[in-house]
């Protein structure tokens, strides 16, 4: 791990920073690889900030903290990163949990359209009256295309013949032409 220090207006103790070497080492385990800190400690009026940000690959860890002893301070922010990391640590892993391999959801897939019943039930009949108009085959298939339903009869104008143009399951459209 890189760990950058920087005083403003203010020192830095060298245990301060020991410190920090040894409890960001620590948490290098539980951190993906490539990780950077930045420690930062500002010189303000009544005493001192110190802020330490931890960039990782997709998320940055940032905590503060105001006082006088920088010991302590260390302490509480290096407290705070700690619970960050653990927490979205936590989230991964839970996440992780809860969504499947891609292996096992597209086993999961086919088993189930196997399981799947071929034909569908048998359900009442709804009579619904149309008027096949006589129309193009082009000209009913750009309608049909704009259209939200799964069926459209037409005339077809050369032999007032009726055609009927369907939607199947996979989404490509079908022509029947009754004899």
């Amino acid at each position: 791990m890189n760990i950058e220090f920087t005083s403003r207006r203010a020192r830095l103790h060298d245990g301060v920073k020991e410190l920090f070497e040894k409890k960001l080492g620590k948490l290098e385990k539980v951190l993906p690889p490539n990780v950077q800190a930045h420690v930062i400690l500002r010189g303000e009026n009544k005493g001192v900030s110190l802020e330490v940000t931890v960039v990782g690959r997709q998320r940055t860890w940032t905590a503060t903290e105001a006082g006088v002893e920088q010991e302590s301070m260390a302490y509480a922010v290096l407290e705070r990163i700690e619970a960050q990391i653990r927490k979205s640590k936590a989230k991964v892993k839970e996440e992780k949990k809860h969504r499947p391999s891609a292996l096992k959801a597209a086993k999961g897939a086919a088993e189930e359209a196997a399981e799947a019943p071929t034909s569908r039930p048998a359900t009442a009949l709804r009579p619904e009256v149309v008027v096949a108009r006589p129309t193009f085959e082009e000209d009913a298939l750009h309608k049909f295309v704009k259209w939200n339903r799964d069926v459209m009869v037409y005339r077809d104008p050369s032999d007032e013949s009726f055609q009927v143009l369907y939607r199947r399951r996979d989404g490509t459209i079908g022509l029947l032409t009754p004899t």
